[in-house]
């Protein structure tokens, strides 16, 4: 699921539980939950502010060679 522009200024994943928001480009705002499976796009790195829960049965994919740091 790729981060899509879902009005101005506010970016997110629309209707999957796995949501981040930024605004005004200073605060990025995500959820400490991973609620559904994601996989993270080819090409791109990832970051979340933790600590971050995987819901038992649920994964987060990294593809080879990609990143995701959770601070």
């Amino acid at each position: 699921m790729a981060l899509t522009r879902v009005q101005t200024g506010v970016f997110g994943v629309t209707g999957s539980g796995n949501t981040a928001v930024q605004l005004n480009s200073a605060i990025v705002e995500s959820s400490n939950t991973i609620y559904s499976n994601y996989t993270m796009s080819t090409g791109r790195n990832g970051y979340s502010v933790g600590p971050v829960t995987v819901l038992t049965g649920k994964s987060v994919t990294v593809p080879t060679g990609q990143k995701w740091v959770v601070l």
